[in-house]
């Protein structure tokens, strides 16, 4: 069977800027009615590229999540043996400060499948986690020194994978809740 490659070209002039920006979305695995795998089409990218929009059961979608510009890295590295190998990812970032939703989101988050997304700062969106494999992320917070330090929670994220996956779908937030009695 003979393999298919593209060149592989330099930037050439092109900027390529690391990092990712400052918002990421986040769903549990289990809110989504409809998670999309990848393109079955054979045009170059295709086999990484989600096709389409994810899509969630009633009153779910993506959460908005904050992380300090310039805190988080997300990285691809190999795991496994000859003949048998894959991809672990790992993500981390920081949210600043002591907020009762940071703790929140900290305690429900550590025992979730999630798919997360994160945008790089050309615009590419990729999505960490998918259907069977999500992502479980964790969170520590520290308090800071009053001399110096970084008050807030440092989330670290782990999944495994084939293939980095890029997800130009819609980005489906969840619903503002209602405040009690009524809109």
């Amino acid at each position: 069977m003979a393999l298919d490659l593209f060149d592989l070209f330099g930037p050439d002039g092109q900027d390529n800027d690391g990092g990712f920006k400052t918002l990421m979305y986040i769903a549990p695995e289990r809110d989504f009615l409809a998670l999309k795998g990848t393109k079955t089409t054979t045009a170059e990218g295709d086999e990484v590229t989600i096709d389409g929009s994810h899509t969630f059961k009633p009153g779910k979608g993506f959460t908005e999540v904050y992380g300090t510009l310039d805190s988080g890295e997300n990285k691809l590295e190999a795991v496994g043996e000859r003949d048998g190998r894959s991809q672990k990812g790992t993500i981390e970032f920081f949210h600043p400060g002591n907020k009762k939703a940071a703790a929140v989101f900290a305690r429900r988050v550590k025992n979730l499948a999630c798919i997360l997304i994160v945008e790089e700062l050309d615009g590419t969106k990729l999505q960490l986690g998918s259907k069977g494999l999500g992502i479980e992320i964790v969170g520590s917070y520290n308090s800071g020194k009053v001399s110096g330090g970084r008050r807030g929670w440092t989330f670290k994220g782990e999944y495994y994978t084939n293939k980095q996956l890029f997800y130009e779908g819609t980005i489906a937030l969840k619903p503002a809740e209602e405040e009690e009695g009524g809109a």
